[in-house]
């Protein structure tokens, strides 16, 4: 355990929280730019890949964090640096730095992660869904629903097949299945991670 008031650590970790909450800010506004290509090529473009690129260029060609067209890297990136500068600014609360409180910040910041990507593809697949009953009979007329569609649809049948027994099913059922199995998912690592803090803060360390 190591008593932070002690060696003085809570202006570096305050310092460390700010810096890295800064970063994060120039990495998001290094991604808006990237959309719009007006801006792409300016001066405060160009500063911002220099400074941004290399650590967001870690995340990317990562295969499991691409699902068709939409690349969740630069959201990885994100998340990590919004977890670095909460934790760091957790010490910087705290007298004390015990490893058990270490472990459990560690778990419930990586389990916020997982839920923002998960809550995310529930959103899109309810919108999906949505349009799906609204627009019958214009299924596949709309080439950005396509392009969801092409995204997404592995996902979701991948997902459904799992609890339907790789019976054969609509599309309209697999978005509905694996929206429920998502939405489990989070309610039941919601638990388990709960419960696993807890008994980490039981223990004597």
């Amino acid at each position: 355990m190591v008593r932070i008031g002690d060696f003085m650590f809570r202006p570096i970790f305050s310092i460390l929280s700010t810096v890295v909450s800064i970063y994060a800010l120039l990495c998001f506004l290094r991604i808006l730019v990237t959309w719009i290509p007006t801006l792409s090529y300016s001066k405060f473009s160009r500063f911002l890949g220099k400074v941004c690129d290399p650590y967001l260029n870690i995340f990317r060609g990562i295969k499991w964090l691409q699902l068709g067209s939409f690349d969740f890297s630069a959201a990885l990136g994100l998340c990590i640096l919004g977890v670095a500068a909460s934790m760091f600014s957790g010490f910087a609360g705290r007298s004390v730095i015990a490893l058990g409180i270490v472990i459990q910040m560690v778990l419930q910041l990586a389990w916020s992660i997982v839920t923002s990507i998960l809550t995310f593809l529930i959103i899109i697949l309810v919108v999906r869904l949505i349009i799906l009953f609204v627009k019958k009979d214009d299924y596949y007329s709309n080439p950005i629903l396509d392009q969801i569609d092409s995204s997404i649809s592995p996902l979701v049948y991948n997902i459904a097949k799992t609890f339907t027994a790789g019976k054969r099913i609509s599309y309209t059922t697999a978005l509905i299945v694996a929206i429920i199995a998502l939405i489990a998912i989070i309610v039941l690592g919601s638990i388990a991670i709960n419960l696993i803090c807890a008994m980490i803060a039981s223990l004597p360390i």
